[in-house]
C-alpha cells in the first residue's frame, strides 16, 4: 500500500498538484502545500460552490491549471474537488485512510458523480454524527424563525438576548421580562428532552418556546434564513449576533445548511412553573433529563412575555 501520508509530506509546497494515484473514471488523489486533494471532472456540470469545514474544502466547477508538468493524464479544465487539511490534529493515518478510502469508492462505484452528496459523506467523518447534525440545525433554525417571527410581529429585537455566552448559555435567551429557553420539532408530537436544572432553576420569569417546523420544498433553507437577518437594517445587526451565528453554523452539517428546506408552522410559549413535572427533586438527584410532553398544558401569547 503506498505510503499515503509520507508522500504528500515531501511533496513541494509550490502550489502546484501533484499525482499521488490516479483513480477510475478520470478522478486521481494530488498533493498540493501538505494537503492531499480528490479531483473528479466537472461532467455533470455541477453550479460553482465552495464550502469550508474545519478539515475539509469543496469547490466545484473550478478552472484548474496548476498540474504538475510530470501528470499528462490530466488536462487543464473544469474539475470539482475536495481538500482534506493535514494538520497536527488530523495527520493520523487512519484518517487520512478513511479520506482516500471514501475517494476511491467514490470513484469506483459512483463513477466520480453526485459529487455534493459524497463531499456530505466526508463531512460526517469528521464532524459530529449525521444525527446531531440534523439536530443542530432544526435547533438553530427554531431560535432564528423565534427571532424573526418577534420582530415582525411585535417589533421587538430578541438578536441582542441570544445566546449572550455563546453556545454554553444556559438560556437560549436572557431578555429583561424573560428567560426563555427553545424546543424545536419537525412533527406535531410537542413531546423534548428537558434538562430538568436548566428549565425549572430558581430564577422566575422562565418560559418554553416549542417551535414546530415542517421539512418542506416550498420553504427556506437554514443559509437563506441567516442571509435575510444579517442583510436586514433593522434588526440582528450587532457584532455579538454575528460571532454566534459563525459559531452555531460550524455544528451543522454545511450540505444541509444549504440544502433542507423548511416552514414554519407555529410557535407556543408556557411558563416553566405551569409545565414542571416534579413539586420537588431530591438533593441527592442530579442531571435529570427526561421526555416531557407538553400537548396537555395551556400556551400563552408571546406578548405576554416581552
Amino acid at each position: 500500500m503506498i505510503n499515503y501520508l509520507s508522500k504528500i509530506k515531501n511533496t513541494p509546497r509550490d502550489n502546484t498538484l501533484y499525482l499521488i494515484e490516479k483513480l477510475p473514471s478520470g478522478t486521481g488523489l494530488f498533493a498540493s502545500n501538505g494537503n492531499v486533494f480528490y479531483l473528479v471532472p466537472n461532467q455533470e456540470r455541477c453550479a460553482s460552490l465552495s464550502i469550508k469545514t474545519e478539515f475539509l474544502h469543496l469547490e466545484t466547477n473550478v478552472f484548474v491549471t496548476a498540474f504538475n508538468s510530470s501528470v499528462p493524464s490530466f488536462a487543464d479544465g473544469y474539475y470539482n474537488y475536495v481538500e482534506l487539511h493535514l494538520s497536527d490534529s488530523n495527520e493520523s493515518e487512519s484518517n487520512l485512510s478513511a479520506f482516500i478510502n471514501l475517494c476511491l469508492a467514490h470513484a469506483s462505484y459512483m463513477k466520480g458523480q453526485e459529487f455534493i452528496s459524497f463531499f456530505d459523506s466526508l463531512v460526517s467523518l469528521f464532524q459530529l454524527p449525521k444525527e446531531q447534525h440534523f439536530k443542530n440545525l432544526i435547533g438553530l433554525m427554531g431560535e432564528l424563525s423565534l427571532i424573526e417571527f418577534v420582530f415582525k410581529n411585535y417589533g421587538k429585537d430578541l438578536s441582542s438576548y441570544w445566546h449572550t455566552e455563546g453556545p454554553s448559555s444556559r438560556m437560549d435567551f436572557v431578555c429583561p421580562s424573560a428567560n426563555i429557553e427553545v424546543k424545536t420539532t419537525t412533527d406535531d408530537s410537542l413531546r423534548f428532552i428537558i434538562k430538568h436544572d436548566q428549565l425549572f432553576a430558581s430564577s422566575e420569569r422562565t418560559f418554553l418556546a416549542t417551535v414546530v417546523l415542517e421539512e418542506n420544498n416550498s420553504g427556506r433553507t437554514l443559509e437563506e434564513l441567516i442571509s435575510e437577518l444579517l442583510g436586514s437594517p433593522d434588526y440582528c445587526n450587532s457584532f455579538s449576533f454575528s460571532v454566534n451565528i459563525e459559531k452555531e453554523k460550524r455544528r451543522i452539517s454545511p450540505f444541509e445548511f444549504k440544502s433542507k428546506r423548511f416552514v414554519l408552522k407555529k410557535i407556543n410559549v408556557y411558563p416553566a412553573d405551569d409545565i414542571n413535572p416534579f413539586d420537588t427533586v431530591p438533593d441527592y438527584v442530579g442531571r435529570l433529563t427526561y421526555m416531557l410532553d407538553v400537548l396537555p398544558f395551556k400556551s400563552i401569547s408571546l406578548s405576554d412575555i416581552l
